[in-house]
């Protein structure tokens, strides 16, 4: 019976150390979209909360183009507005601003930049300095308490490219060039 009890002891100290390393060393510089879809990039980590086409005549999603003119929401009838809510993290002891070079690529390798929007809003992916052990959006603002919790890229993508899925956001460090990626769901 000691022997037993021994074996078992041994046993959860071998799935302790075993389970308390997953997650050490670096972390993943892409990403499919069926996990959790954290990536590294720099001293911050990105991760999407939801992408996806965008209906500028929606209640639903008609905030998050404000602050484009009405010529720039009228968009050519072969293209649609697409977006992409992202959080950023940063779990260091250091302020740190996440970057502002984003592209998409489709499986042809078509590339799509995000489109500036002249007004920002409340929803707006804006990289500001984000606090030691914060967020950003942060808790405490209106994209943060809206569906998707995160801060919109806004894309304008040909309808003809959504058959060429799935899109890949690449995330760039201006600094360095090094890049992370994030499989896109549409």
């Amino acid at each position: 019976m000691a022997g037993k009890r021994l074996g078992m002891l041994i046993g959860g100290v071998v799935c302790a150390a075993a389970i308390s390393a997953c997650g050490a060393g670096e972390h993943a510089r892409s990403a499919d979209n069926l996990g959790t879809g954290y990536v590294e990039l720099g001293q911050l980590n990105y991760q999407v909360q939801t992408s996806r086409e965008l209906n500028p005549w929606s209640l639903e999603d008609g905030p998050y183009l404000q602050g484009f003119t009405a010529a720039q929401r009228a968009l050519p009838a072969a293209d649609e507005w697409f977006g992409v809510s992202l959080q950023v993290y940063n779990w260091t002891n250091g302020a740190h601003t996440p970057t502002s070079d984003f592209y998409i690529t489709d499986t042809l390798g078509a590339r799509y930049t995000p489109v500036a929007n002249p007004t920002p809003n409340a929803f707006s992916y804006v990289p500001t300095s984000i606090i030691a052990g914060g967020q950003l959006p942060s808790v405490d603002s209106d994209a943060f308490a809206g569906w998707t919790q995160g801060e919109f890229l806004i894309f304008q993508i040909p309808y003809a490219s959504l058959v060429d899925r799935p899109f890949t956001l690449h995330i760039v460090n201006p600094a360095n060039s090094q890049e992370s990626r994030i499989e896109l769901d549409v």
